[in-house]
């Protein structure tokens, strides 16, 4: 990004900020809310769920500008927390932020390894079904029977 480019892109984010500066209070309020209500929220992955359907809540209630103020109180949060975390852990931000980074990558990867072997089971299980020599094992990753309730 060359010097003028810079000096255009800080002036959108100057008007901007000042336009959003008025709903920085009920943007505050509105991620305490949302917090509130996620963060406690079992089992983890109900959090992104309800976090979705806070933020399209605001989207409806408060449109774009709301949504805009939202997102940027979300994110000054994000970064005061990982700031804390870094503190707290006597680690830089770029440590903490490395560790999550490694987290997704890893769980990520266990996703397509996990989806890989499931697409070579089921290839496995239609071959050995027209042939009449495989029984299946309920279908489970880990051979585990179906209880028919899919989680």
């Amino acid at each position: 990004m060359d010097k003028e480019e810079r000096r255009r892109v800080m002036a959108e984010v100057e008007v901007e900020r000042e336009r959003l500066l008025p709903l920085r209070e009920e943007a505050t309020r509105t991620t305490i809310g949302m917090l509130r209500h996620s963060a406690p929220a079992e089992p983890p992955d109900l959090v992104p769920y309800l976090n979705l359907a806070y933020l399209l809540g605001v989207r409806h209630q408060r449109g774009d500008d709301g949504l805009m103020a939202f997102a940027l109180s979300l994110s000054n949060w994000a970064t005061a927390a990982i700031k804390d975390v870094a503190a707290q852990t006597n680690r830089t931000v770029q440590e903490v932020l490395d560790q999550y980074e490694t987290e997704l990558m890893e769980a990520r990867m266990a996703q397509e390894a996990e989806a890989a072997a499931g697409s070579a089971a089921e290839s496995g299980a239609g071959a050995g079904a027209e042939s009449g020599a495989a029984e299946s094992d309920g279908g489970k990753p880990d051979g585990r029977k179906s209880d028919g309730a899919e989680g």
